[in-house]
């Protein structure tokens, strides 16, 4: 392995501290209420210092974004290889979602926001496309399971993999928008854990194949 030099070193701890000074930013105040300046000062760098490492704010977005979603999918692709049945693979999965959105929730925010519209108006067209792409890759590996269960005779033959993919992740993802809501609780903590598991159960079972 090749050592890096103190001068690449050193370039490498000043973007890892602008990225999580962003991740933190905007998780708090949003993408528009966000500015490169706030970032630099929280970085402890000058805003020139920044702008050497990310051209515009919509690109070290698109850092943050990336970042996040490769921690996801790590946890994801584990999730679906430590189970063993077909069922419980989707199910793992499911909840590791739910689990790493949980523990990470500046991740989780900056990801969901990559699809809220007045966000996507101040991103450009390849950071939007770079970021959705690599969530329908998720999606299209989720729908891969359910084929695999729908050519077994598991999942009833009329059912839409992608489809009911795409419906898992946005549940989810609401779901852990009620979790991480401080004030008003409209679900009782204790009881989140138990909804977690049965919402995808749920999908599961009106999947399920009449025999």
């Amino acid at each position: 392995m090749t050592k890096l030099s103190k001068r690449e070193s050193n370039k490498l701890q000043r973007r890892a501290a602008i990225l999580s000074a962003a991740q933190a930013l905007i998780s708090e105040w949003g993408f528009k209420g966000t500015t490169m300046q706030e970032v630099a000062e929280r970085a402890g760098l000058s805003k020139g210092t920044v702008y050497l490492y990310f051209k515009s704010k919509e690109e070290l977005y698109l850092s943050v974004c990336v970042m996040g979603i490769a921690g996801f999918g790590e946890r994801l692709e584990a999730a679906g290889r430590s189970a063993s049945g077909l069922e419980d693979r989707i199910k793992a999965v499911y909840l590791a979602y739910i689990r790493y959105s949980l523990e990470e929730p500046a991740v989780f925010r900056v990801l969901r926001d990559t699809f809220l519209e007045q966000v996507r108006q101040n991103l450009s067209r390849s950071t939007i496309e770079e970021t959705s792409g690599i969530i329908k890759g998720w999606l299209e590996n989720e729908s891969r399971l359910l084929q695999e269960g729908i050519d077994s005779g598991v999942f009833a033959a009329d059912l839409d993999p992608y489809a009911f993919s795409v419906t898992a992740w946005r549940m989810a993802t609401g779901l852990v928008e009620l979790a991480l809501l401080e004030d008003p609780i409209v679900v009782d903590p204790d009881n989140m854990q138990r909804m977690f598991e049965g919402s995808i159960d749920l999908l599961i079972k009106g999947s399920r194949s009449v025999r």
